[in-house]
């Protein structure tokens, strides 16, 4: 019924993934021509339903400024109900253009120049990242890596805090690791932050990639704790759907203060507008592409077993991290013994691999690198031939 095998060149768009190698790696680089496996959007087409939505949008033949209609907030609402039982109330939701835009929004409004903001490393870069542009002073708890599984150990979190940690930024799954946080985690992270004053932020855009057995997703506002109820909440269409590019994402706020302090900064900064198209795109996908979303996390899931076991069974000096989830694998090469410095341009020029090095996901990600398999399987294939070939010839 789906295509998820269907090859689409996309070098010729203007794709971040695909067109932009002159801008981001050296001349040597570019020349061995790498294959993108890098950046967090798959290469899957878009589901009929959304296109047809956009279709309908360009046909009108106005794309004038637009606002969020009450069938947009129910389409979202509803999916979260649906899918993991979480009641939000459609009062809670504004949208805003992106999970990361939400990030600085919540680190701006809830936080002051020189407070403390703490993570989880090794996390996604914009954690730490927007943490320093916003003049704020970033704190690394890092997960514990354990016969080859990170896992969450409270004493380090607590040991990591300092006086003046106003903001978690949670990860939730946990990218690029793939952990997937129980609900009695996710309550020793809400007590801690309660005991220390701290607010909690959860990204949630990889919520509909979880496939561990016995794994489910909880959306940290459902926990029966009172720094739940005073959350932030970032979810959004963009991962799941493919369609990062239309800058669509929906923030749940349960408190009216902080809700009300949080659109105040989106005010302030000048992003309350929403994308008309991305608008059309995410209630079509909320309402249409169920089906479509279960069969691409299956075909995700296949290509996440088959690299596992092709790493392994061909004997490549690196350890692939058992996941619960993502379209992102998490690979160890310390056992290459390649100086982690040098890992990055020897995959872009011997194995003609771009990939995203894992000192860009800050404390704990040196030897690491992570690949995006979100990807017809013959792209999935030829990843691990070239792997072959860059080590043993």
């Amino acid at each position: 019924m789906y295509d998820f095998n269907e090859i689409i060149d996309r070098r010729q768009s203007n794709s971040m993934k695909w067109a932009e190698a002159r801008k981001r790696l050296t001349a040597e680089q570019c020349a061995a021509d790498p294959l993108p496996m890098w950046v967090a959007d798959m290469d899957f087409r878009v589901a009929r339903p959304i296109l047809d939505a956009m279709h309908r949008e360009l046909e009108m033949g106005v794309l004038g400024y637009g606002g969020t209609p009450d069938s947009y907030v129910e389409a979202v609402v509803n999916w979260q109900a649906s899918r993991f039982g979480w009641n939000a109330m459609p009062d809670w939701l504004t949208q805003s253009p992106g999970v990361v835009s939400a990030l600085n929004m919540s680190i701006q409004a809830f936080t002051q120049p020189g407070d403390y903001v703490v993570v989880q490393t090794p996390v996604y870069f914009h954690f730490h990242y927007d943490v320093v542009v916003n003049g704020r002073r970033l704190l690394q708890a890092p997960l514990v890596l354990q016969d080859g599984r990170y896992r969450f150990d409270p004493d380090v979190f607590e040991a990591a805090l300092r006086p003046g940690t106003k903001l978690f930024i949670l990860c939730n799954p946990h990218n690029p690791t793939g952990n997937v946080w129980t609900r009695d985690e996710l309550l020793t992270m809400a007590s801690i932050c309660e005991r220390h004053g701290i607010v909690v932020v959860s990204d949630e855009v990889h919520q509909d990639f979880v496939f561990g057995e016995g794994r489910r997703h909880v959306p940290f506002e459902t926990l029966d704790h009172p720094v739940a109820k005073d959350s932030i909440i970032c979810t959004a269409p963009s991962k799941t759907f493919n369609i990062a590019g239309l800058a669509c994402a929906n923030i749940f706020i349960a408190n009216e203060r902080m809700r009300r302090a949080y659109r105040t900064q989106c005010e302030r900064s000048g992003i309350s507008l929403v994308n008309t198209m991305g608008t059309a795109a995410c209630e079509a996908a909320y309402r249409e592409c169920g089906p479509w979303v279960d069969a691409m996390v299956a075909y995700v899931k296949s290509n996440q077993d088959y690299f596992a076991k092709s790493v392994t069974e061909l004997g490549l000096p690196l350890k692939v991290t058992p996941t619960d989830s993502l379209y992102l694998a998490w690979l160890d090469f310390r056992p290459s013994s390649m100086p982690a410095d040098d890992l990055h341009d020897f995959l872009l020029r011997n194995a003609r691999l771009w990939l995203d090095p894992g000192t860009k996901f800050g404390a704990g990600g040196e030897g690491f690198m992570r690949i995006n398999l979100a990807c017809p399987r013959k792209i999935v294939d030829e990843a691990i031939a070239r792997l072959g070939r860059a080590f043993f010839g």
